[in-house]
Formats: structure tokens, sequence, C-alpha cells
């Protein structure tokens, strides 16, 4: 039997799982490297401006993006402490935190484009089940949060310019 009828024949739980995977594995390297690293200057900071700040906010609520930082906030982010560590109310703190969220939207960056690829390899390969999975997964793992961190960039423009200002 070759992989590809291996893979085939997986129950869904285990298509599902291999998906999830597969997106842990290629992403987590490139959020370790962002811990390690200043990963977010490898790309110029024009990228990192948002050009059209109210298509990009209509863009942000078609796509139910509020839904997915609410779920954040319940779950992964819940902790005070752990969101204290980004932010600590000065200017210098915002600072840390524009850093910061160009950190994680690079740790996303990349692994979106590999993983499209990845997925679109398994379809072509013949495992549909599995590349659809990789690609549901890759969206919302990392299409979202690069999504999330640009608008919390925007958010955190406004807020320094008010802090400046006082």
């Amino acid at each position: 039997m070759s992989n590809v009828e291996l893979f085939r024949n997986l129950s869904w739980v285990m298509i599902i799982f291999m998906a999830w995977v597969i997106n842990m594995f290629i992403t987590g390297i490139f959020a370790f490297a962002g811990f390690a690293l200043p990963t977010q200057k490898l790309l110029p900071n024009s990228y990192y401006k948002v050009s059209q700040p109210k298509q990009f906010k209509r863009f942000f609520k078609q796509l139910k993006v509020e839904w997915f930082r609410k779920f954040l906030l319940a779950t992964v982010w819940r902790s005070k402490a752990q969101q204290a560590k980004h932010f600590d109310g000065t200017l210098s703190g915002i600072n840390n935190l524009e850093v910061q969220s160009k950190k994680s939207e690079f740790g996303h960056l990349f692994p979106f484009v590999i993983l499209i690829f990845v997925g679109i390899y398994l379809i072509i390969r013949g495992l549909v089940a599995l590349g659809v999975a990789v690609l549901v997964f890759n969206v919302l793992g990392n299409f979202y949060p690069i999504v999330l961190q640009r608008h919390h960039r925007m958010r955190i423009d406004i807020l320094r310019r008010r802090m400046e200002r006082k």
C-alpha cells in the first residue's frame, strides 16, 4: 500500500489531527524564530503599514475577525498577567506592543504562504481531505492572526498619537 493510499484511508479524526500537526509544525518553526530573533526586521517597515484603513476595517468586519479575537481572549490570552507582558500602559509599552505585533505577524505570514503550497500539493497528490483540512487550519491559525495583528497596529497608532499629544 502506498503512502497516498494509506492517507486516503484515514478517518476524519486522523485527517484533522494530521492537518493540525502539519500546521503547528510549520507555524512553530517561525514562531520559535520570532521569539529568539528580530524576525520583524526581515520585512520593510512599509509592509507593516495599513495603507487603506477604512477598507481594512470593512474587511476586518466582513471576516468576523472580532469573533476570532474574542475567542483568543476567552482562551489563549485569558490571563491578565500574560496580556500585561505585552503592554504596561506606557509609551515604551506601546512601542513594545508594536514590535510584538510585527513579530507575530511575521511569524504567521511565512507559514501561511508555505501552508497554502502544502495544501495545494496534497490536493494535487490526491489527498483532498487532508489538503483542504490543512488549508482550513491555515486560514484559522495564520490568516486570521495576520489580519488581527494588522488591526492591532492601526489601533496602536491611534493610541500612540493620543499619548504623544499629552
